[in-house]
């Protein structure tokens, strides 16, 4: 038993043993959905003109959560990072710009692609849909400290090991009757932790990041989308 306990600290120390740093054009490539950039539907884009009108019922979508790609940490979406998005939808109400907000969840869409989500959108009687998508990260590996880690007990209280986490979040406002695309909005966000290796919780540090990633989109999400109404 002690020596299979040696044997899994030994793999986990390694396992974390250097700095990767994040690979950001994967990480974009994975958030921007490419069939919405398909480049032969660009003469037909150029065509579209905003129809919204004043005030609109807007539905709010969140893409699926995801796996991170190298330790197999998870993230979802919360009903805390829903309400962020409700929380402008009611100040654009109070202000007269849209009629309604409201989150509609996968199982309603048949597919995940901008039609497929549009034409949910309009069968619960919104004007435009706003997609949500997300994308994080974990950069996971040993500091100074880490070289104690190589002494059995080291690595249940030296805190040897440093686990960065990147969020990025980008918020799209698509017309439902014709594509027009009125906006997109990218956030970032970050958070890290420092502790024993055994105790690094990856979950959490995700949710930080994401957390500060909706939190710096934010404020421009809420002034465009008041402009578009206002319009």
């Amino acid at each position: 038993m002690r020596n299979l306990l040696a044997l899994l600290l030994v793999l986990m120390v390694t396992a974390c043993a250097s700095r990767h740093g994040f690979d950001r054009e994967t990480l974009q490539c994975k958030i921007f959905d490419q069939k919405q950039v398909a480049e032969d539907n660009i003469p037909s884009g150029l065509e579209l003109k905003p129809r919204l009108p004043s005030p609109f019922k807007l539905a709010i979508y969140f893409t699926s959560s995801s796996t991170n790609r190298r330790y197999g940490s998870t993230w979802r979406w919360l009903d805390e990072d829903k309400d962020t998005f409700l929380a402008i939808g009611a100040e654009l109400i109070s202000k007269g710009i849209i009629s309604d907000a409201f989150v509609f969840s996968d199982h309603i869409a048949e597919g995940g692609d901008i039609k497929a989500i549009r034409i949910a959108a309009a069968r619960a009687g919104a004007d435009a849909v706003l997609i949500v998508n997300g994308v994080g990260d974990i950069d996971r590996y040993n500091n100074a400290l880490g070289y104690y880690y190589i002494l059995l007990i080291t690595p249940l209280f030296i805190p040897g090991t440093q686990a960065d986490g990147l969020f990025l979040v980008t918020a799209s406002l698509w017309d439902v009757r014709n594509q027009y695309l009125y906006l997109s909005v990218e956030g970032e966000g970050s958070a890290k932790e420092i502790k024993p290796v055994l105790y690094i919780d990856e979950k959490k540090i995700l949710k930080s990041a994401k957390s500060a990633a909706l939190a710096a989109m934010k404020t421009e999400l809420s002034s465009r989308l008041a402009k578009i109404g206002a319009k």
